[in-house]
């Protein structure tokens, strides 16, 4: 198997801010949404002067899934391959994106990058096609879930920058740099990778894993117990991702029972990066509770622990 290569910054597919009027699709590409929530979140994109369009499944159920692989794979290949569709938005989380991943329309994107936002489970389809298509996509709050429950003002001014402008020149965390705590200090340019810890290691091994040497890896997780954490930050490190990423960025992890259990994260990076001078922040607001800053995955971003703050570097 070919090992991944992450792009250039001048490699990278970076699509254009959306404009008044442009439609957004919504794709169900994981587990099944609550509907009440879906129309709230599809309300409040209308309110900020888009079109809404439904994928034809997104209403579906089978099981634990919003339908089946099949109709949740046609819905996202419809919307990539629709020239009218200028972003996709992913309703929930839960599971279902890695079964698809081998399924996807990677001529569709390459030909028509468009702006993707989701999370958790989406990390995977995220990591999977800036490894293979290179496209830059947006890690930030979903359809039917952070967006349908009511954001907060900081996230919904992050969502709808990262969104309508630029992805160029961006304070990632605009205002929450006090927040933010470093553990390890540092200075370093790298693309921003990462997302939902889990998936980042399910994907481990495959052709979906993207090449994260160099990169600043965020990281944020839920309903994991500190023993499964550990785990999985483990295998980060037995992979080598921990001894060549040039930076790691916490965000929120929340256990089963909604507890924050940052410091016992930070503890268990601090010890498995002891031996380098990698730098590490926690505290950055993004992940599975509010606020939820978005996160251009996929862009060339500059850490700097004395602010501190992150920000996407420019075309060189």
């Amino acid at each position: 198997m070919k090992e991944p290569r992450s792009p250039s910054l001048n490699e990278a597919r970076v699509p254009r801010p959306l404009e008044t009027g442009d439609t957004i699709g919504i794709v169900a590409a994981s587990g099944p949404a609550d509907e009440a929530m879906l129309g709230e979140g599809e309300k409040f994109l209308r309110e900020q002067g888009f079109l809404v369009r439904e994928g034809c499944h997104v209403r579906q159920r089978t099981g634990y899934l919003a339908g089946t692989d099949a109709q949740r794979c046609d819905d996202l290949n419809a919307m990539l391959a629709d020239p009218a569709v200028r972003a996709i938005f992913f309703a929930r989380g839960g599971y279902g994106v890695m079964r698809v991943l081998d399924s996807l329309d990677l001529e569709a994107v390459r030909a028509d990058p468009k702006l993707l936002m989701g999370m958790s489970d989406v990390t995977a389809l995220q990591l999977s096609l800036y490894a293979r298509c290179g496209l830059v996509s947006l890690a930030g709050p979903m359809v039917a879930g952070q967006i349908g429950e009511g954001l907060d003002e900081l996230s919904r001014e992050s969502l709808t920058r990262f969104v309508t402008e630029s992805l160029e020149g961006q304070e990632l965390a605009y205002g929450s740099a006090g927040t933010m705590k470093t553990l390890r200090g540092g200075r370093v340019v790298g693309v921003m990778l990462g997302g939902c810890l889990s998936l980042v290691t399910a994907l481990l091994g495959t052709r979906h894993s993207p090449d994260y040497r160099n990169a600043i890896l965020l990281l944020e997780d839920v309903n994991e117990p500190v023993y499964r954490v550990d785990r999985m930050l483990t295998q980060l490190k037995l992979a080598g991702i921990l001894d060549s990423v040039a930076a790691v960025v916490l965000g929120h992890f929340l256990d089963s029972g909604g507890i924050d259990v940052a410091p016992e994260v930070e503890t268990i990076v601090m010890e498995l990066t002891a031996k380098s001078n990698l730098p590490v922040i926690s505290g950055f607001p993004h992940g599975h509770k509010l606020p939820n800053v978005t996160v251009p995955m996929g862009m060339r971003v500059e850490l700097d622990t004395r602010g501190p703050f992150l920000r996407t570097a420019a075309r060189d």
